[in-house]
């Protein structure tokens, strides 16, 4: 199967690799199927393309890299919704925003992740009830004393 997409073009799919969404994603959930697309120069991010609509596609990242302590926990309703038995089968991801002001000031939503059991390839986006956690998280650190020191 073939997918043309406005993003990356004509593009090769598996019906297998389809993921489906329950209730889609926040503003567009009549969409509920989905593919993960790699990029190659940099594994800590993906792209979540629609099926449906060619236009449409997401920049994800693992929140856990943003941040060091980022965490959740699934309670027993969505793991049974998404068949999750094992951690190992579970992906997160959080959707960046890419300001206008360009990719140093991206953000991502740690309060809506994409919680996906890649096995089954069942998904969905929850919503964290954590104060503690913003929905325009930096992807990168802009005090930049900060961010030299913390890398030497």
């Amino acid at each position: 199967m073939e997918l043309t997409t406005k993003r990356f073009g004509k593009i090769p799919i598996e019906e297998k690799n389809i993921l489906s969404f329950t209730g889609g994603l926040l503003g567009f959930e009549k969409l509920t199927e989905f593919i993960l697309v790699d990029i190659s120069e940099n594994p800590a991010f993906k792209w979540l393309q629609s099926t449906v609509d060619p236009d449409l596609s997401f920049l994800l990242v693992d929140p856990f890299l943003v941040t060091g302590d980022y965490s959740l926990a699934l309670d027993d309703k969505l793991l049974k919704e998404l068949h999750i038995d094992k951690q190992v089968d579970v992906l997160v991801y959080t959707i960046v925003s890419v300001p206008n002001s360009g990719f140093k000031t991206a953000t991502t939503n740690l309060v809506g992740p994409l919680i996906i059991n890649w096995r089954e390839k069942r998904a969905k986006q929850i919503i964290l009830e954590d104060p503690k956690l913003d929905i325009k998280h930096p992807l990168f650190p802009q005090d930049t004393k900060k961010a030299v020191s913390s890398g030497g």
